[in-house]
């Protein structure tokens, strides 16, 4: 190898060395873990959302705001609160919306409701199309007499010139 090269494969070496201790050394520190609770907390956590994370429950977020609330259905469970009760208290403070499974009332209703209404639409407006094109299909022809029929097959079959 040529000194250039040697240069150039110390450079990438040393950006490569770089590159990996920035790696090893970037890696997050452990949170504290977060205390062990009771199978029951997870599943009541499970029909909660996660306020901050996006598609995930308040038993499956590591966010800050998740572990707080499994801390407090701990609590609420240790004071002897039902899961309704628990569940209350999360939606009296952010709303239906927390629930994974939202009742069916107001809006969340509409929500439920609408796609069986547009399926509805979309069969009756099949329906309609389909019984026009029956109709038409099934429509008689225009009066056609049988000379025009005869001299009509005649020009079909008679050889045309092309000028």
């Amino acid at each position: 190898m040529k000194r250039k090269d040697m240069g150039l494969l110390r450079w990438l070496v040393g950006w490569l060395m770089l590159f990996c201790a920035h790696l090893v050394l970037a890696q997050p520190s452990p949170n504290t873990p977060p205390p062990d609770f009771s199978p029951r907390v997870f599943e009541i956590a499970r029909e909660l959302r996660c306020p901050v994370c996006q598609g995930e429950s308040a038993a499956e977020s590591n966010a800050g705001i998740a572990l707080e609330m499994r801390r407090i259905i701990a609590e609420q469970l240790a004071q002897g609160k039902t899961e309704a009760e628990i569940r209350q208290f999360f939606v009296d403070r952010y709303g239906d919306w927390i629930l994974y499974k939202p009742p069916a009332r107001g809006l969340t209703l509409w929500v439920w409701l609408s796609p069986l209404l547009g399926l509805g639409l979309l069969g009756f407006g099949l329906w309609r199309y389909l019984a026009r094109v029956g109709a038409q299909a099934k429509a008689p022809v225009a009066d056609v007499s049988e000379e025009e029929i005869a001299r009509l097959e005649a020009e079909l079959h008679s050889p045309k010139r092309q000028s």
